[in-house]
């Protein structure tokens, strides 16, 4: 009989080992993100060393140094945590993040017997908060009775909730969607949102500017014009009608001179008959 003697050797390795990595990861910059992470290995090995590596400083199966977290070294750098642990748990929190930690990260750990690197590793994006405005006027300023929406965005996903601020101050209002069904003079202001509990996250400032068209000096200019016109308007038709009376009684006063001399030509002509 044939025996088949398969042997495992140095760099040889089977199905237990693996890295799970979760999808890839949305940061706003200023926040705190988690990279969720487990790994895997042939029962009666021991974990001695921990590493994670940006892929944008290593490369391949993160062999060499650079690493942003090494469980033997006493200098990882401030932003990155492990959290996880030597047994199966290989989660990495990294604390406020801004966009020079965009990129792919990679787990690496080494046992008593063997080394192992995940792949693919991990993709994290981190973009800044951004409010952007909806109207309903398309075109021109925004008045006073138009309706607004301020959405806080975040460009490599959704958000589920931020907190507002107007001219600094906080707003109490949780939705990501800030909504002005009718906005007044008084809603013009400086408007920024952040991740809740995360102030380090704010947006730059959103100016919006509503126009009370009622009290604008163009308003004022077209109603005192308006009503200029109509004053001029009723004197020239009262200066009218003034010339036009003057005109009608100097023409009686002559008719009626003319009836007078005729009546007084008519009683002379009528007395030289009879006498």
């Amino acid at each position: 009989m044939l025996k088949i003697i398969l042997l495992l050797l140095p760099g040889v390795v089977s199905a237990e080992w693996n890295v799970n990595y979760p999808p890839p990861i949305c940061a706003a910059r200023g926040s705190d993100a988690t990279i969720g992470c487990n790994f895997t290995y042939p029962q009666g090995q021991q974990v001695q060393k921990l590493l994670w590596c940006s892929m944008t400083s290593n490369h391949d199966k993160c062999y060499n140094k650079p690493y942003v977290y090494d469980s033997e070294a006493n200098n990882n750098q401030s932003n990155f945590q492990y959290i996880g642990d030597k047994t199966s748990d290989c989660s990495l929190l990294i604390s406020n993040i801004n966009q020079t930690h965009s990129g792919d990260y990679k787990f690496r750990f080494i046992t008593s017997e063997h080394s192992w690197t995940g792949n693919p590793g991990v993709n994290i994006l981190v973009h800044d908060l951004r409010v952007s405005m909806s109207r309903s006027r398309e075109n021109g300023s925004t008045i006073v009775g138009d309706s607004l929406n301020l959405t806080c965005t975040l460009k490599c996903g959704d958000l589920a909730e931020a907190q507002w601020f107007k001219n600094g101050d906080l707003i109490q209002q949780s939705d990501p969607v800030l909504t002005f069904s009718r906005v007044t003079a008084q809603d013009s202001g400086n408007y920024s949102c952040s991740l809740r509990n995360f102030k380090t996250t704010v947006s730059e400032e959103f100016t919006i500017y509503i126009e009370d068209v009622a009290g604008s000096p163009a308003v004022l200019i077209i109603v005192v014009s308006f009503f200029s016109l109509v004053f001029i308007a009723a004197a020239v038709m009262l200066i009218s009608r003034k010339k036009v009376s003057k005109s009608m009684e100097e023409r009686e006063e002559a008719q009626d001179s003319l009836y007078s001399t005729l009546q007084k030509t008519a009683d002379a002509v009528y007395s030289t008959i009879t006498n």
